[in-house]
């Protein structure tokens, strides 16, 4: 999400004075600058607070890119690995199995984040264990008994799993621009006519 301020700086570049004005770009890039790592802030503790148990690593994935004078434009973006899972998370829909990987916890021990364990490294974890349909149905199965003959379900997987939005992206790093760039900018603004003169 980009965090844009030219439509309304123009107005104020007008009405002040040449030393003033020169002082704009700064301080506006500054302000952008400290309003996206504000956003990331909230981001990060929403994130805690509306998802089920985020891990580490997602929490983390929310980044900024800076502005710059030249370029009066910050933005608060989401890493993209982190985005394929999130984006149901933040808009809803339907997620469809994209093959051997995708797959809903079934008889699975799970971490604290209600995660399969080391699943990013693969949902095989033992040489008794395979991937495969039986009576229609998908998932990890695991051998056990005599001679493997006997079959678990360790993983199904779903051909599709609905999601509702629960995380508002948009809405809260809007809510930190409302309520935080103003305040940014008088304090950056003061702080350059200060040092200018």
């Amino acid at each position: 999400m980009n965090i844009s301020i030219q439509s309304n700086i123009d107005d104020v570049i007008r009405s002040m004075n040449s030393i003033a004005r020169k002082q704009i770009p700064f301080a506006a890039s500054q302000a952008i600058n400290d309003t996206t790592l504000d956003a990331q802030k909230a981001l990060k503790v929403q994130a805690s607070a509306k998802l089920d148990r985020p891990t580490k690593s997602t929490v983390n994935s929310f980044r900024v890119k800076r502005s710059n004078k030249r370029h009066l434009v910050g933005e608060v973006f989401i890493l993209p690995w982190a985005y394929d899972y999130l984006k149901y998370q933040i808009e809803g829909g339907t997620r469809t199995a994209s093959g051997k990987g995708t797959g809903v916890p079934v008889n699975a021990r799970l971490n604290k984040f209600g995660n399969i364990p080391g699943r990013r490294k693969g949902l095989v974890k033992k040489k008794n264990q395979f991937i495969a349909t039986i009576k229609g149905i998908s998932g990890v199965w695991e051998r056990s008994g005599r001679r493997g003959r006997a079959l678990k379900l360790v993983t199904a997987f779903e051909k599709s799993v609905e999601y509702k939005a629960r995380f508002p992206f948009q809405k809260i790093v809007a809510g930190v621009v409302k309520n935080r760039f103003n305040k940014h900018m008088h304090k950056r603004l003061r702080s350059a006519l200060e040092s200018a003169r």
